[in-house]
């Protein structure tokens, strides 16, 4: 059996990092998700002012 190309592992590990860096922000979205989900069962939602954008990190 042939070796694949090294310009093919490192696409693989390029796509590897950039999945495991999704993976991580979608768990950190689903956190922030489920926090607020259970405030507004409890009732117990802060009376705070509302998060501003500089507050809010950017998914991208």
């Amino acid at each position: 059996m042939r070796k694949l190309p090294k310009f093919i592992y490192d696409e693989e590990k390029v796509v590897e990092k950039q999945r495991k860096k999704l993976a991580d922000k979608i768990e950190e979205i689903n956190a922030a998700i489920d926090n607020v989900s259970s405030q507004l069962r409890s009732g117990d939602a802060p009376n705070g002012p509302a998060a501003s954008s500089g507050d809010v990190k950017a998914v991208a």
